[in-house]
Formats: C-alpha cells, sequence, structure tokens
C-alpha cells in the first residue's frame, strides 16, 4: 500500500499541474478512492499490530481520508473488544469472569485512547473517540447487566464485580480518562432496581413469616442501650417470632448494603428499610383484624408491634448509621413518627373485640326490651350482663401478662366500644319503625347500664358516661312516647343503687375491681367503689 500510495499521489500532482488532463485527474480521483478503500479493508481488520494500524492511518491520512479512516480505526477496536470477550469463559465463577472481561474492555479502551491521540492531532476529531468510549461503556454495561445483575444476585457478588470494574477504570484514569461518572451512570437505576428487588423478597417472607406466626412469645431480647424500649418494657422485651425474623432481615439486609453502600444509594435504601418496617406493621393490622386468635394472642401482636417501634428501630437505624458513617435520621425518626401506631392497633383490638363480647353476652342489637313483667324489688341485673362483666375480666387477667400494655387504657376503650354500639342509631330502629321498650325493658336496660359504670368504677371515662345518660335517656323517651298516658310508677336513682349493691354482694369476689388496681375485692370495697363510680343520671 505504500508504493501504490506513493504513485496515486504522483499521478494526482502530474495531473493537476497539467492542462488539458482532465480525464487522467478523473482516473487518479478513481484510483486514489479505490486504494483508500483496501487500506481501510485492511484497517478494520480486528486484532492488527500497532504498526500496522499506524501505517494504514498514516497511508489514509496521505490520501486525505482522515475522517474515514478515523471511523476505520474506531471500528476495527471495537471488533477487537468484542472478538476478545467472545474468547472468555464464563465457567460458573461470575466474579471471575467479570474481572476478565472488565481487563479486556477497559485496557483496550485506554490502549484505544493512546493510540487514537497519535494518530489523529486534530483536535476537533477527539468528540468522535469520546462517543466511541461511551458506546463501548454500554456495551460493558449491557454484558455485565446481564451476568450480574439479575433478581436472586447477592449484594457482595454485586459489589466484587463492581470493585473489579472499578479498579481498571482507576487505571483509565492514571492515564489522564476518568470514567467513573459514566460508569455510575451506567450502573445506578441497576443498583436500585436490585435494592428494591431484595425489599420486595424479603417484605413478602416477612409476610408469609407473620401470617404463620402463632403469636407466642418465642424468646426475650435485652432492653439494654435501648432506652425507649426500657422505658415501656423493662429489662426485657418478649417478641414473637415475626418481631425476631424483622430484626434478623435487617440485619441481613444492611449487612448485604455494606458492600454496595455509597452516598448516591442513600435514599433508596432508606425508601426501602421503611417499606419493610411499615409492611411488616401493616400485616399486623390486617392479621389483628381478619384473624380470630384470641386475647392473649392479639394482645402479643399489640406487643409485638411496640417492640418493632422501640426495639427494631433503633437497632436498624444504628446498624445503618455505621454503615453510611453518618445519622440516618430517616429511620430515627421513624419511631417517634410511627409512636401513635399501636395505639391504632388497640383501637381496633377494642372495637373488634367489644363487638365480639357484646354479640356473646349483652347484645343490645338483638336484645327484647318489651317484656312484658313487673318491676320488683327482686329485680337484679341480666344474666347477660354479668356475662359481658365476665369477659371483661377474663381481658383484664389477660392483661396482667403484657406489663408493657396500658391495662386501664384498653379497658376503658373495650367498654367505651360497647356504648358506642348501643349509641349507633340504626340499633334503634328496626324495618323503619322506631325501637321500642316496655315498663319492664326500659328498668332493666337502665339497671343493667347502672351495673356495669358501678362495677368498672374509674375505668368509665367522661365521654361513655356522657353516652350511657344518652343510651338510657333514649330508651326512657322511647317508652314514654308510647306509654304517655299509662301513669306507671319509675323508680328512682336509690331503687336502682339498692338493686346494684344486692347484686355485687351476692356476686362477692366473682367480678375484677376494674376500677382500683384490677383485682378482686371485697363487699366492703364494693360498697366504697360503688358509691365513687360514675352512674346514668
Amino acid at each position: 500500500f505504500d508504493a501504490a500510495t506513493s504513485l496515486v499521489l504522483q499521478l494526482k500532482q502530474q495531473a493537476g499541474t497539467t492542462a488539458g488532463l482532465r480525464d487522467v485527474r478523473q482516473a487518479a480521483d478513481s484510483h486514489t478512492a479505490d486504494l483508500a478503500r483496501l487500506i481501510l479493508a485492511d484497517l478494520l481488520i480486528p486484532c492488527s499490530s500497532r504498526k500496522q494500524v499506524t501505517q494504514n492511518v498514516g497511508l489514509l491520512h496521505r490520501l486525505g481520508w482522515d475522517k474515514e479512516a478515523k471511523g476505520a480505526f474506531l471500528a476495527a477496536r471495537s471488533a477487537t473488544i468484542k472478538n476478545r470477550t467472545r474468547q472468555l469463559k464464563l465457567e460458573g465463577n461470575t466474579q471471575l469472569y467479570i474481572r476478565e472481561l472488565a481487563i479486556v474492555y477497559f485496557r483496550l479502551i485506554r490502549n484505544t485512547c493512546e493510540w487514537y491521540s497519535e494518530l489523529f492531532a486534530d483536535p476537533t476529531m477527539i468528540s468522535a473517540l469520546i462517543a466511541w468510549v461511551r458506546q463501548e461503556m454500554a456495551g460493558y454495561a449491557v454484558i455485565f447487566r446481564r451476568h450480574v445483575f439479575h433478581e436472586m444476585q447477592r449484594f457482595q457478588v454485586i459489589a466484587s464485580c463492581l470493585n473489579h470494574t472499578l479498579a481498571e477504570v482507576d487505571i483509565l484514569g492514571h492515564a489522564g480518562l476518568d470514567l467513573k461518572f459514566m460508569l455510575d451512570q451506567e450502573f445506578f437505576p441497576d443498583l436500585t432496581s436490585c435494592i428494591r428487588s431484595y425489599e420486595s423478597r424479603c417484605l413478602a417472607l416477612l409476610i408469609k413469616v407473620a401470617s404463620e406466626d402463632s403469636l407466642q412469645v418465642a424468646s426475650k431480647v435485652s432492653t439494654e442501650n435501648y432506652p425507649s424500649a426500657a422505658a415501656i418494657f423493662g429489662p426485657h422485651i418478649p417478641i414473637v417470632s415475626t418481631v425476631s425474623r424483622l430484626d434478623e432481615s435487617l440485619t441481613e439486609f444492611g449487612n448485604e448494603l455494606q458492600f454496595i453502600v455509597r452516598d448516591s444509594l442513600y435514599s433508596q435504601v432508606v425508601a426501602s428499610v421503611l417499606a419493610v418496617i411499615e409492611g411488616v406493621l401493616k400485616q399486623f393490622l390486617t392479621i389483628l383484624r381478619k384473624r380470630e386468635s384470641g386475647y392473649t394472642r392479639e394482645l402479643a401482636l399489640l406487643v409485638s408491634t411496640q417492640a418493632v417501634i422501640s426495639w427494631v428501630i433503633p437497632r436498624a437505624a444504628a446498624h445503618l448509621d455505621r454503615i453510611f458513617g453518618r445519622t440516618v435520621s430517616d429511620i430515627h425518626n421513624l419511631e417517634q413518627r410511627l409512636e401513635a401506631f399501636p395505639l391504632s392497633l388497640q383501637d381496633v383490638f377494642c372495637q373488634k373485640h367489644s363487638v365480639a363480647i357484646s354479640k356473646m353476652t349483652f347484645d343490645f342489637v338483638t336484645a327484647d326490651f318489651v317484656i312484658d313483667s313487673t318491676v320488683t324489688d327482686a329485680m337484679q341485673p341480666s344474666p347477660q350482663m354479668e356475662q359481658l362483666l365476665g369477659q371483661l375480666g377474663v381481658v383484664a387477667r389477660d392483661l396482667d401478662q403484657w406489663p408493657s400494655l396500658s391495662k386501664r387504657s384498653i379497658l376503658s376503650s373495650l367498654i367505651d366500644c360497647l356504648f358506642v354500639q348501643m349509641i349507633d342509631h340504626r340499633n334503634w330502629e328496626n324495618n323503619g319503625s322506631k325501637r321500642m321498650f316496655s315498663h319492664y325493658g326500659v328498668h332493666q336496660l337502665v339497671l343493667d347500664i347502672h351495673f356495669l359504670l358501678r362495677v368498672c368504677g374509674s375505668l368509665v371515662s367522661k365521654s361513655t358516661n356522657n353516652m350511657a345518660n344518652r343510651v338510657c335517656e333514649k330508651a326512657l323517651r322511647s317508652y314514654f312516647a308510647a306509654n304517655a298516658n299509662k301513669g306507671r310508677e319509675m323508680m328512682n336513682k336509690s331503687w336502682y343503687d339498692a338493686r346494684v349493691l344486692t347484686t355485687m354482694h351476692r356476686l362477692g369476689f366473682s367480678f375484677p375491681d376494674f376500677g382500683n388496681g384490677f383485682e378482686h375485692r371485697s363487699q366492703q370495697s364494693f360498697d366504697t367503689g360503688a358509691r365513687e363510680s360514675p352512674e346514668p343520671s
């Protein structure tokens, strides 16, 4: 090609200086193009030696085909990278394969950049090199993504592969070509996607664990170094298996993340940890609403919610602090943000069980208050109301097993929910007609409510007392509206007090003292409690 190039250039020079040789000049241009294409074809051969490439590019430069030479040179280098890549064998070791792949790609990119600066000194041609580097980086990312970023890949393997890549990129940096920013741009979406996939798998597993959890205490953990948990639980926290598994999963998550952690991933890491914790708490809420597990196990669920917020979250936050080397305030603030969540579950527990308790004991919705009987001094609170109080006693005894829960608050809320059902206007109508009460029926209802409030004592909130008054008032109004002219005697407060005290004396130790330490009391204590208890007016 060297001799041919010299002859063609000599011919063009002679034809250009001689007048009337138009056909000769056209023939010279045609021969020049044919020769340039032959040289380009030789330049396109991959894996050519540096000497051969330099000669071919020099010949094309002499022929005035610099642009074509540049394109052919870069295409040949791409083909060389592709050819060398095909020679690599995966053989089941992803990390070794990526290490070799990075060596092939980035050392050939470095060599190409060095050759390019020597072969094409024109500064206007540097943009083509940058575009080519981007193209090859994208090609590397495609192969890397296919072998490394898949759903079940461990972060440790991902980190190892990234480190091999970064090591080769650093070599390019020493040669004056910094590609780290390109690498971050290429792999950031994949890294965030891997974190989200890990989050999804982790949450799915925890939801399955929670749905199969027997809600029995699996272990007790120390509250040392966790002051908020110690203030609620004391020295130890009883936890169910779901809480234990959540803590383990978040620890494993953090241990995996430390291999790939970087500031650019902070937001995604925080979002995924929040999603896992909140997902488990939402599952607790779903279980409480839909599963019938009994008082003890559902109370364990309330305690588990407290444990997640006051123990699991601080532990996860401290772990992420160590990984990022700074305070991960978003996770620390989660404890405060979810502080009211256990109370929400407590409300669901009370609403759910107030309905269940009333249905199996004192069911105001289906109760018959039009009984035709005579009101006498022998009248007592109904057996259904005694059964209702007995169920409240069962809840109180179950609460004794969970000192971290507010016994007074839960029992008070249960009583409140019972009256919310009673006051509901839908329970005062039947097929469009108002609910009816007989003389005996209205006295029985007022006596039952009077009895309930006296026994529950100080657990009766002001709002509950007001609702009780409204229930009694509505029942009396309904009775008087239907019996305006009958003029039957209505009993006064002292009559109700006497009936309540008689029943309390008769029952003796049968009822817990809900209002004073929640322990059984004597008849004398009943008398004292009765005088101090709120009552319907």
